[in-house]
């Protein structure tokens, strides 16, 4: 596992407001843009281990399945995983509507 791949997500993630992103926003602002297998091996290696939250969140659209719509969201020393996942939520429902709320199937 690459541990300066592993900060750089922290880091990533740390510099939103929430501090959570969907998963291919976060490979999209990491320079060098890492190998998407070190990438999700940095990942899951966070999530194991209690730094990130990934949370997986069906397609509110039939035109986004096979879309990557994971969010991730930082886990900080204040209040864990309820923040983390608070801010997931978070950063979901604010995605979702503006989706909804432009989004005309065809």
């Amino acid at each position: 596992m690459d541990a300066k791949l592993a900060e750089r997500i922290l880091e990533a993630l740390q510099q939103r407001d929430p501090p959570a992103a969907f998963v291919t926003e976060v490979v999209a602002t990491i320079r060098p843009i890492p190998k998407p297998d070190e990438f999700e091996e940095a990942l899951s290696h966070l999530d194991r281990v209690g730094r990130v939250l990934v949370a997986q969140h069906a397609a509110p659209d039939v035109h986004l399945e096979g879309t990557d719509l994971r969010v991730v969201a930082r886990v900080s020393n204040e209040d864990a995983e309820g923040k983390a996942h608070d801010s997931a939520e978070e950063f979901w429902g604010s995605w979702v509507r503006a989706f909804l709320a432009s989004h005309r199937c065809e």
